[in-house]
């Protein structure tokens, strides 16, 4: 029983996963992950200009994308 538990929850944490490579946007959590870096590093690179600009608290998954391939 214990090992269809921990299948399922593996499934679940997969979902989550390609729901979130899905969305169109990016949140906090998420960008500091990408970045390796805490919250406060990350809006000060936002305030620099190294990456886009959020719109209402996030950043939209394909300017964040391009910013990076540029």
């Amino acid at each position: 029983m214990s090992d269809q538990l921990a299948e399922l929850k593996q499934i679940r944490q997969e979902l989550a996963y390609i729901a979130r490579a899905l969305s169109p946007w990016i949140e906090m959590a998420e960008m500091c992950q990408r970045y390796g870096v805490c919250s406060k590093t990350l809006l000060a690179m936002e305030r620099r200009g190294d990456i886009p600009a959020r719109v209402r608290g996030r950043w939209n998954r394909a300017e964040v994308m391009q910013a990076e391939t540029a």
